[in-house]
Parts: structure tokens; C-alpha cells; sequence
């Protein structure tokens, strides 16, 4: 018989195959060795025992009715060596694991419909394979081997159930895969040596052992549009020497602004390329990167890694554009050795660890980049890192925003740092730091610089501060310029013993404490700022300082615009005191020289008169009340500070649940309001210790609750200022003999005239090691509390049977810690509300149905040990809003309801199904 072919082309000749002995022949060989080059086989269902061996042009296909299976006793079911083959519906089967059930070794084969089960596919020299909408399942060693110059394209299909990786590419073999799933393999996924290459559209890969992708040697991938999930290794692996072209990376410290260096921009040859591919769920690392290796991920999106989302250790170069890392139990990118990185725009959110983390000689320029929610400091440069940050977001940190430690160099260009529970910016060690148009916000402490190096600041604004704006620690010499800080809770700028910092041209305003304190022999240079409405002083330069003072403006100050302590011998030049009630403060045996000073608008002015006669009030003992520091108003409340208790007040009691301890924190209100009114009577107070125990699980407000009882006591006239200084193990322990009681009173002593609040407190004390430096923590710890009992509160927190069990370890301890609060876990119901708080102070509103899947979704919840009660809660309406944007990303003009209402479907469970 013949098959007609299309109009100038010859019949193709068909040949019939019967297993019963229907057709013309008994067997596929026989077949075609019957037929000639170009021929077609048509197979009729049945199970042929045979191995075929093709050298020819030819077409085998399974007619329909019933399946086509050629199983042979041995050997490959399969073996093309010339020609091209195309085989359809066929069903190929080897015997005995981990051998081929279809080898190619020259000419060209396609199969298209075929299930390849109990052997590999095998494709090496020259040839070529085509697998369309086929089935590779079964097999052990590989599901398909690419070796040699071969080259292999899968459309459609799966490879799964491998004993060894899914695909193996060797030498310069070159594969395609396009709408293929690879699962469910003990090895790898793909796993490419040598210098072979892949190119992946469109691809699943999931449920492998091992790397998902793993790229090693001169081997080189493109993959587009692809899914890595549940995955138990890394998804993407990749070392070698893949090449990459130099000189096209950015410097992350240019002589022009970051913003004015070129994206860069011409495509790298080898490594990897990842372009809109979706990464979940990842056993390990999301994309691990060893060098030499190149990689580039364009809009790429990595949500729930065990470990890292993108790791690059050596000497990689690492491209991430529009990139969206998320939910890693680790750092969100990491940057090891002398890899080199360059990121713009996308986001990394919610970490383990880091949300950026550079160590050893490693490089990073980030541009437009949000790195918010990390469990560690979001953006941490140590070794002799550099990097440049230009219009990032910093934000939702537990530690510091930006940290440089080490020898490591950090340029920040533009952007915000704000909400870190810690510092905004911290540079430490021999690090240094250029940072310009920064805007640092809501932070513990804006800025600290303690390093010898001179880090430059300029033209940045650093407000609402929890305690200071500007750190700047003993012996440093930083330069702040042009620099807006305002509303601090305690000092503007506060510079330590020994430095020598130039802070010229800045605004300093609404600081709960002192506008700029200087420190004990401190030697900075302060001119042409203007320094106004702070609570306490404008000035303070403590006992010895020195330093010069030049064209700075001061006014609206709580306390004496100027204090000079014992013995400082600061030039104050040009300076203008002016709408305050009193201008000075000069301690017996301070020396400063005054030029050209002037005072206006003044209650009492003692500044020395223009003709050098001594117009000033010397007083033996001077207080500035900062933080840290003694204060002129100790033992009585401040007018205003008074006028802030009912609001204090009124802010604790608007706290969801705890009920018991806002009840006890009433109580010792009246007790302390009584003991005042005793004093001020002339009699006796009762005993008293303001000293507490916090008892409760993480998450019931501790932190919140002690920061309020420090305000409250300053509200009172119990505490100079009421600032919240937070400790724990390691900042009070040392590491070596000697070295933990100045730890511990340097920690004390920054919570003189506040609360020293101590987390997790029983970790002094470690079960069954006399020798522990805690036990030296706690001893030191007791003599401070009774040497400052009335210029210090502390509160020690923890799980409740842990705390019982510190306080009795030592006798000092319990006598001074004799008032314990407990704080209980919260209902369903306060959690519920803790949840619509959050959405109200964030413009979003629930629906009654959300409320209810709230509450019902609450109630199921585990709550063990670990259970974050408060931290559960705001964990909980932050998943919300992340799915309510999800699911209005698509609406082209969303209605102003639309963006700000949580329905049941954002909400969910554990496992995140809705």
C-alpha cells in the first residue's frame, strides 16, 4: 500500500505491522528493514519483545485502538544511528535500571506522544532528539543524557520519577525545553557540566532532592517564565567558570551621584539567566551562586526559602532587576567573598536573617531596592565590603536599617531608613560611611558612628527618634553637614568622651532631651547650626569638654540654654541665646571663653556682657538631664512632663488586653504620687522599689508596657528623663575575664535617669557553670541598683517560670525585684482586635464576614511556646494586605473601597490556602 503525499512529492510507502500476524509483517524490524529510506510504519497494538535499530529515514506510529509497547529482554528498546526517525505513540520500556531505553548516537530523532519508561533516553555525539508531549518516568541515572555536540528539545511532556537527576547535560551538549515538568527526581532537575547550555520556557520544575537547576564547569542556562517549587535542595545551583565580561559592573562608590552611573548594560555571555521565573517553597537556597559564575534574574519573584533566597559566594557577578525576594528563614541575598552584585528596583521581605548581607571583599550597588521586615539588620556590610545604596527603602527592621562593621565602606545616595527597632545607621569597627539626601526615621537611634575613620553626612534629614538622633562615639570624628534632626526623645546629637565630630549647617528641633550633648573631654567643632525647642538644654558640654561652639542659634529650650560642666574649656563664638528662661548654666570650675555671645528675650540672663564683665551665675552643681546623664529637675516633675500623665495613662489603658497589669501599674501611680506628696510634706516616704519583674510569653507587650512605666515615672518627677535603654545577654556579658563589668556598666550607665530594660534575663544565668561571666553581670548589676536607686528603674522580663527562677539565683536579686507583673497570653478576642487596630491605623477596614474568619482562624491557631501573641497578630494582617494587593494588583482604576477593604479572601490559614 501507499500514502499519498502532497502535490510533486512522491507516495511514501506504508508498511503494516501485526503482532498476531494480521499485517503484512510479524515485527517493527522486519518492517522496516522491509521499507525504504522515507517509509512509514504503522504498528497495531500489541507488546513486541524486540530492540530496534535504526540507520535509516523512517516513520514508526502506533495505530489507534490499543497501546504500542516495544520492551525488549535487553538492551535498549530504541537505538537510532542515522537518519531521522520519528516515532509516535509508542511505548518504550527497557529492562534492568539504569540503562537507555532509547539511544541516539547519529541522525535525528523525534518522538512525539511516547512513553519511555524503565531506561533513559540517551543522546550523544552529533545527533539530535525531539521529545514532544512525551513521558520519561522510571528510569535511575538520568531521565535524559545530552552528551557530547548532541542537541535535545522537549515541547510539553514530563520527566519524572527518576532514581539521579531529570536531565544530565555533558560536554557541549545544547538542550530546549519548552512547557516541560520535571518532578519528582532524587538528583537534580537538570544538572548541566561542562560547557553545555539549556534554555528553559515555560518549564515546572518541583520535588527534586537535590538542586532543582544545577550548573557547573563553562556550563551556561537561560531560563524564561519558569516554576521552581517544593524543591528539598537549592532551586538554582551554580558554580564553575562561567565567563563573564569585565568593566561593566558599576562602581558602588562613583565620583558622581549613584544615581547618574549608568544601569550598565550588555548582555553577559554564560552563567545563568532567570527571566519571570517563580521560585517557592525551597528546601535550601533559592539561587546559590559559587564562583567563578555569572547569573541575571529579571523579575523573579522567591517567597518561603528554608535558607537563603540568593547566595553568591567568590568571584560571582550577580544581576537582579525587578527581583521580589520574600518569607526566607534566612538572609534575604547574600554576597560572599569577592562576589559582585548589582540590584534595581524589586524587594526583599520578611527574613530570617539579613535582608541584605555583604561580607569578606564583596561589591553591591542597589538601586530603588525596598528591603523592610527582617528579623537581623536589613542592610549589613562587614569584612571590607562596599556597597552603594541609591533611592532604596529601608524600613521594619528588628535590629539596625543600614550596618557597617569591619573595614567595609557604604555610600547611601537618597532613600528612606525607617521603623528600625534599633539604629537607622550604625557604623562600627574601622567602617566608614558617605551618606547624602538620606531620610532616617522612627528609628531607636537615627545615626551612630563609631569608627576612627570620618564618615561624611550631608544634606540628610533624621526625625522622630525614638531616643538620639546622632550618636557619635568616643574617639570617632565624623563630619555632619546640613543635617535636619528633629523630634528625638532624648538628645538631637549626643557626642562621647574623646570624639572630636564637625557639625556645621544643621537644624536641631523638638528633642525630648538636650539638642546636642557633648561628653567628658569631647572635642567637636559645632557652627552655624540652630538649635530650638528642645525640652532640656540647647547645649550641654559636660565635665572637661572642650571643643568650639560658633554661630549657633539657640532658643526655646526647656532648661538653660547653655550648660558648661566642671572644668570644660569649650570657645563659644557668635552664639545667640534667645526666647529662653534662662541663658546659662556655668558649674564652679568650668573655663569657657565667650566672643561675641548674645542673649535676647531672656528670663534670666547671665551670659557675660559684651565689655567683659562678669554678668555670670556660678553654681556648684549644674544638671543637664539627658540621658545618661544628671539633671537639674531630679525629685520634681517638669510642668510639662506633669501635664503628660493622664495621657500616658490614657495610652496604656488603650492597649488591647492586659488588664491585670494595667491595674497594677494604677496602683503604683498612687503609691508614687503619695510618696511624693510625703516628700513634699516633709515626711518620711514608705519603702518603695520601682524595680519590676515582667512575666509573660513573647509577644504581650512587655516592651510596650516598660517604655510607657519610664514615661510615666518622668511624668511623676521619679526619673530625670524616662528613656528606654533594652539589654540583654549579650550586651552585658563579656567574652573573657574582665570584660563583662564594664559591658554591664556601660549599659547601666546609658540608663541612668530611665528604664534599663532586660529581655530574656534568666540567659545570665546558664544552668550548672559557676564560672558563667552572667553570674559577674548580676553582682555588678545588684551593686549599680543600690548605688543609683533613685536614678535608675530596671525590669527584667521573660517566660513566667523562668523568671521566678532568675530572681531566686541570688538573694540581692529577690530583695530587690519584689513586684512581679504578668502579662497573660491574649483571647481570641484581644488578638482579633489587635488585628483591626492594625488595619485602622493603616486605612483599612474588615468586613463583618473578614471579622469572623478572623476570629474563627485565630481560634484554631497553635499556641505553643513559640506562639508570638501580639507578633502572631501583626503577622497575621500583614499576610492579609500582602494577599488583598495580590488580589487587586489586576483592577485597572480600583475604587477607593476596593483599596481599603479586607475581605474573607485575603485572609489565610497556617498552610497559606485561602
Amino acid at each position: 500500500m501507499t500514502e499519498r503525499g502532497g502535490v510533486g512529492t512522491a507516495p511514501a510507502r506504508i508498511e503494516r505491522v501485526g503482532a498476531k500476524g494480521w499485517g503484512r509483517h510479524r515485527t517493527i524490524g522486519a518492517a522496516v528493514r522491509a521499507a525504504g529510506d522515507g517509509a512509514v510504519v504503522s504498528v497495531a497494538a500489541g507488546r513486541y519483545g524486540e530492540s530496534l535499530i535504526l540507520e535509516r529515514t523512517v516513520r514508526i506510529v502506533a495505530e489507534a485502538g490499543g497501546q504500542v509497547e516495544i520492551a525488549p529482554a535487553e538492551g535498549p528498546a530504541l537505538v537510532v544511528r542515522g537518519g531521522t526517525v520519528t516515532v509516535q505513540g509508542l511505548r518504550l520500556v527497557a529492562q534492568g535500571r539504569g540503562r537507555p531505553a532509547v539511544s541516539v548516537t547519529s541522525g535525528a530523532l523525534s518522538l512525539q506522544g511516547c512513553e519511555v519508561r524503565g531506561g533513559y533516553v540517551e543522546v550523544t555525539g552529533r545527533a539530535s532528539a525531539t521529545l514532544r508531549d512525551c513521558t520519561v518516568a522510571g528510569t535511575a541515572g538520568a531521565g535524559v543524557d545530552v552528551a557530547d555536540s548532541a542537541q535535545a528539545r522537549l515541547v510539553g511532556g514530563a520527566v519524572h520519577d527518576v532514581e539521579g537527576a531529570g536531565l544530565v547535560l555533558r560536554g557541549g551538549a545544547r538542550v530546549v525545553l519548552s512547557g516541560t515538568a520535571v518532578r519528582e527526581v532524587s538528583g537534580a532537575g537538570l544538572h548541566l557540566r561542562d560547557a553545555a547550555s539549556v534554555e528553559l520556557d515555560r518549564v515546572e520544575l518541583s520535588h527534586t532532592a537535590t538542586a532543582a537547576l544545577l550548573v557547573e564547569g563553562e556550563a551556561s542556562a537561560v531560563v524564561r517564565d519558569s516554576q521552581f517549587f517544593d524543591n528539598d535542595g537549592d532551586a538554582v545551583q551554580a558554580s564553575g567558570s562561567a565567563p563573564f565580561a569585565v568593566g561593566w559592573w558599576p562602581d558602588p562608590l562613583p565620583a558622581r551621584p549613584l544615581l547618574d552611573t549608568p544601569a550598565t548594560g550588555a548582555d553577559e555571555p554564560g552563567g545563568i539567566r532567570l527571566e519571570r521565573c517563580v521560585f517557592e517553597r525551597t528546601g535550601g537556597t533559592a539561587v546559590s551562586l559559587a564562583g567563578p559564575a555569572n547569573a541575571d534574574l529579571r523579575d523573579c519573584r522567591i517567597d518561603t526559602a528554608a535558607d537563603a533566597g540568593v547566595i553568591a559566594s567568590g568571584e560571582v557577578r550577580l544581576a537582579m532587576t525587578g527581583t521580589h525576594v520574600a518569607r526566607t528563614r534566612s538572609t534575604g541575598v547574600a554576597l560572599l567573598g569577592g562576589a559582585q552584585a548589582r540590584i534595581d528596583g524589586g524587594t526583599v521581605v520578611d527574613t530570617g536573617a539579613n535582608g541584605v548581607y555583604l561580607a569578606g571583599e564583596a561589591r553591591a550597588v542597589l538601586r530603588d531596592t525596598t528591603v523592610r521586615q527582617t528579623t537581623y539588620t536589613a542592610v549589613h556590610l562587614g569584612g571590607t565590603a562596599i556597597a552603594g545604596l541609591a533611592d532604596c527603602v529601608i524600613a521594619d527592621t528588628s535590629e539596625c536599617g543600614v550596618r557597617v562593621t569591619g573595614g567595609a565602606l557604604v555610600r547611601v545616595e537618597g532613600g528612606r531608613v525607617e521603623r528600625a527597632r534599633q539604629r537607622g545607621v550604625t557604623v562600627e569597627d574601622t567602617g566608614d560611611a558617605h551618606l547624602r539626601h538620606v531620610t532616617i526615621s522612627e528609628s531607636e537611634v537615627g545615626l551612630r558612628l563609631d569608627t576612627p575613620h570620618r564618615p561624611l553626612v550631608e544634606h540628610c534629614v533624621i526625625s522622630d527618634i525614638g531616643q538620639t538622633g546622632v550618636e557619635v562615639a568616643k574617639g570617632s570624628g565624623p563630619t555632619v553637614r546640613h543635617t535636619r534632626i528633629s523630634a528625638c526623645g532624648g538628645a538631637g546629637v549626643f557626642v562621647d568622651a574623646g570624639a572630636a565630630p564637625v557639625v556645621d549647617g544643621c537644624e536641631i528641633e523638638r528633642c525630648g532631651g538636650t539638642g546636642v550633648v557633648v561628653w567628658t573631654g569631647a572635642d567637636p567643632s559645632i557652627r552655624a547650626c540652630t538649635v530650638t525647642n528642645c525640652k532640656k538644654n540647647g547645649v550641654y558640654l559636660g565635665a572637661d569638654a572642650g571643643g568650639t561652639v560658633e554661630d549657633v542659634d539657640i532658643s526655646a529650650t526647656g532648661y538653660p540654654a547653655l550648660y558648661v560642666g566642671a572644668g570644660a574649656a569649650p570657645v563659644l563664638r557668635r552664639c545667640h541665646v534667645h526666647d529662653v528662661e534662662e541663658d546659662l548654666t556655668l558649674v564652679e570650675g568650668a573655663t569657657p571663653t565667650f566672643d561675641q555671645c548674645t542673649s535676647a528675650d531672656v528670663g534670666t540672663a547671665t551670659m557675660p556682657a559684651e565689655d567683659g564683665g562678669s554678668r555670670v551665675r556660678r553654681v556648684a552643681l549644674g544638671h543637664a538631664g539627658d540621658a545618661g546623664q544628671p539633671t537639674a529637675r531630679a525629685g520634681k516633675p517638669d510642668p510639662t512632663d506633669a501635664d503628660e500623665l493622664p495621657d500616658l495613662l490614657a495610652q496604656l489603658d488603650r492597649l488591647v488586653g492586659l488588664e491585670k497589669v494595667k491595674q497594677d501599674v494604677g496602683s503604683l501611680v498612687k503609691l508614687m504620687q503619695m510618696v511624693r506628696r510625703r516628700r513634699e510634706a516633709g515626711l518620711s516616704p514608705p519603702p518603695l522599689s520601682r524595680h519590676l519583674v515582667f512575666a509573660g510569653n513573647p509577644g504581650t507587650g512587655k516592651t510596650t508596657v516598660a517604655r510607657l512605666y519610664g514615661r510615666i515615672l518622668r511624668a511623676l518627677g521619679m526619673l530625670g528623663s524616662g528613656h528606654l535603654v533594652e539589654a540583654d545577654r549579650s550586651t552585658l556579658v563579656g567574652e573573657y575575664v574582665g570584660h563583662t563589668a564594664p559591658k554591664t556598666q556601660a549599659a547601666f550607665r546609658r540608663a541612668l535617669h530611665g528604664v534599663l530594660f532586660i529581655d530574656e534575663a534568666y540567659a545570665l544565668v546558664s544552668d550548672g557553670n559557676s564560672m558563667d561571666f552572667g553570674h559577674e553581670a548580676i553582682a555588678t548589676l545588684v551593686k549599680l541598683m543600690e548605688d543609683h536607686r533613685e536614678e535608675v528603674v530596671v525590669i527584667v522580663a521573660g517566660y513566667p517560670s523562668e523568671m521566678t527562677r532568675f530572681v531566686n539565683t541570688n538573694p540581692g536579686l529577690a530583695s530587690r525585684f519584689s513586684r512581679t507583673l504578668t502579662f497573660d497570653d491574649y483571647t481570641t478576642d484581644e488578638l482579633v482586635s489587635i488585628v483591626r487596630h492594625q488595619a485602622a491605623d493603616h486605612e483599612y477596614h474588615l468586613t463583618p464576614e473578614a471579622v469572623e474568619g478572623l476570629r474563627r482562624y485565630v481560634d484554631v491557631a497553635a499556641r505553643g511556646e513559640g506562639f508570638g501573641n501580639g507578633r502572631f497578630a501583626r503577622g497575621v494582617f500583614q499576610r492579609m494586605t500582602e494577599r488583598h494587593a495580590a488580589r487587586i494588583a489586576d483592577l485597572a482604576v480600583p475604587t477607593t473601597a476596593q483599596l481599603t477593604t479586607l475581605e474573607p479572601q485575603d485572609l489565610i490559614d497556617l498552610t497559606g490556602a485561602p
